[in-house]
């Protein structure tokens, strides 16, 4: 029976027959636990039934391993399709479907001409020999066979000479938001002593030698094994090492421990590691540890915790050992995963953090064509440590909307402010620090007494200046209301307190504005260095001295008047109860006092 395709299945599917026939050389991009070979297998066969049956599907990939399971799964999503394998002394070319080692191919072995080339584990192809046997196979020819790669790490250098077109992707971060793949959080283990920053390089990695001499130490081996008894005693485990010599250390620290490991290497007799991987899946072992063996094509759903004790660089070779332990499974809450760090921070070192925060950029088909490294977010939530990744995401999600939201308040504070300046009939002077904290709006209504409008956050508090103190002389603030509001609503409380003096010098419209500029403007004009010439009027010059006197009555402003003492104090019975009687007193005062006041020379 056929399986169902999970929906973003059926999108790669549909996505390569709709780049086709524009796009001949196409990459998909699936991590591990997506299900890549189930999608290449419903590729398989669609284009054998309704694009070309005349030519069999050639299946290339470079392990047994990953051919045994492609050819398993292929009768997944084609039933009873008839199969053949090339490999050593195996040459079974009348297929339907033919599972071909790539090291047989590149050996020079014949075979048929293919309708169609699948490439598993694609970022391979990048060697020579592979190359080589893809130019045989005429995958380069205008009107040679299409070349599907499909892989969960892409190289962003050099998979561009290869394919032509990424046609599908989907990150390891979408696949855990929905839900295809556990849940994962990563945590480092701090290995005294280790300094990765002095490592030599090899071929863009920690130098092999090197890192095993570090980490073959007894601090570097007991760190890894407590780590484990520490945050994963209860988890089953598969240990990434540097080497066959260091993968049978930790194996004996491990047993040392009374933990059930072994481990297992390339040098091992085949039955023999079959063996241990039985025991590891039926769970008579607890911890695995093995060097380069589980890379590629090892599924052990119940895996949950991944332990990176073999520190890279490459981006490639850390997606692989993360991937072992994040496909679901019904005992698994999550996937941990402990990454090896040294004592001092290597920005190159791979982390699950950095996986993560690198799988929130610009799209892979980019990077292939630019070949550069790829921009940070402005808006980058960095990962905490031991924060899962829908955590992260939820307070990502979280940070972002908070910032909509200052966003937009900020935008509707300068829109009032825009709409305050054409709609108040008073002469209000804006002043604003460089750093946009200490905004307000000043206005002097005569008499050395002001009034303002002050920022706080994004409201504003209606002021009024009171006479100074009579013991220190201070000048003293006082709110006229209990709250900072929105700037139209401060400014409706502040010009109704200015109407009650009726003074046409705050007044935008005033008739004595446009009398020429008098000789006491002038002098004052002239105190202060403020050019001016014979054009000006009146309402210029008193413009041009306002600016400069709000700017020092807004620093002792800001320096006097504490917007957190007032809320503390206004939120008590008796705050209240002074400001309404502080208030009413100055209402009664400005109506007994109310006339028009003399415009200064």
């Amino acid at each position: 029976m056929q399986i169902q395709l999970r929906p973003y299945q059926q999108e790669a599917v549909d996505a390569f027959f709709d780049a086709m026939p524009a796009h001949r050389r196409q990459l998909i991009v699936l991590p591990t636990g997506a299900g890549k070979t189930v999608v290449f297998g419903a590729i398989a066969r669609r284009y054998f039934e309704q694009v070309d049956s005349s030519a069999p599907i050639l299946i290339m990939a470079h392990r047994t391993e990953l051919l045994d399971q492609a050819e398993q799964k292929m009768q997944l999503v084609w039933p009873r399709v008839f199969t053949g394998r090339i490999q050593a002394g195996r040459n079974e070319q009348l297929a339907e479907v033919l599972f071909a080692s790539t090291q047989t191919l590149v050996a020079g072995r014949a075979i048929r001409q293919p309708g169609l080339i699948i490439y598993d584990e694609a970022h391979h192809s990048q060697a020579a020999g592979a190359a080589k046997v893809l130019e045989r196979l005429g995958a380069f020819d205008p009107d040679g066979p299409p070349l599907l790669g499909v892989t969960a790490t892409p190289s962003m250098r050099g998979l561009g000479d290869i394919f032509e077109h990424v046609t599908y992707e989907r990150t390891i971060l979408q696949m855990i938001m929905d839900g295809y793949l556990a849940n994962a959080r990563g945590k480092r283990v701090d290995v005294p002593g280790l300094d990765l920053k002095t490592m030599r390089m090899t071929g863009g990695d920690y130098n092999a030698k090197d890192l095993s001499t570090a980490l073959n130490g007894v601090q570097a081996l007991d760190a890894v094994v407590d780590a484990v008894l520490e945050h994963a005693a209860n988890r089953k485990s598969i240990v990434f090492a540097v080497d066959v010599k260091h993968g049978k250390a930790l194996a004996r620290r491990f047993q040392q421990a009374g933990v059930d490991s072994a481990s297992i290497d390339g040098q091992m007799p085949p039955q023999e590691r079959a063996n241990i991987l039985q025991s590891f899946s039926q769970d008579r072992l607890r911890v695995l540890v093995n060097c380069q063996v589980l890379t590629e094509g090892y599924d052990e759903p119940s895996v949950d915790t991944v332990v990176i004790a073999r520190p890279t660089r490459s981006s490639i070779l850390y997606t692989q050992m993360v991937g072992r332990g994040l496909r679901l499974h019904p005992g698994k809450e999550d996937a941990l995963i402990l990454d090896l760090t040294g004592a001092s921070d290597d920005k190159s070192l791979q982390t699950f953090a950095r996986l993560m925060k690198s799988q929130k950029k610009k799209p892979i088909e980019v990077a292939m064509e630019k070949g550069n490294e790829i921009n940070e977010d402005p808006d980058d939530v960095t990962m905490n440590e031991d924060e899962s990744v829908e955590d992260w995401i939820r307070r990502m999600d979280t940070v972002k909307r908070e910032k909509r939201e200052r966003t937009a308040k900020t935008e509707a504070v300068a829109h009032a402010i825009n709409l305050f300046a054409n709609r108040s009939r008073y002469r209000w002077q804006r002043v604003v620090n460089k750093q946009h904290t200490k905004e307000a709006f000043a206005i002097s209504f005569g008499d050395s007494r002001w009034a303002y409008l002050y920022r706080d956050g994004n409201e504003f508090w209606p002021v009024l200046e009171l006479a100074p103190d009579k013991e220190t002389g201070k000048e003293r603030f006082m709110p006229l209301h209990d709250r900072a509001l929105p700037l139209e609503y401060a400014q409706g409380v502040a010009e109704g307190f200015l109407e009650l003096f009726e003074s046409k010098l705050i007044q935008k419209e005033a008739d004595w504005q446009n009398a020429p500029v008098s000789p006491r403007q002038k002098h004052i004009l002239d105190a202060y260095h403020i050019r001016y010439d014979d054009t000006w009027t009146m309402g210029m010059a008193s413009d041009a001295l306002g600016k400069v006197f709000a700017k020092k009555r807004v620093k002792i402003l800001a320096e006097r008047f504490v917007p957190q003492k007032w809320i503390d104090f206004l939120e008590t019975e008796k705050g209240k109860q002074w400001l309404d009687f502080q208030i009413d007193k100055m209402r009664k005062f400005a109506t007994a006092t109310s006339k028009p006041l003399q415009k200064q020379a």
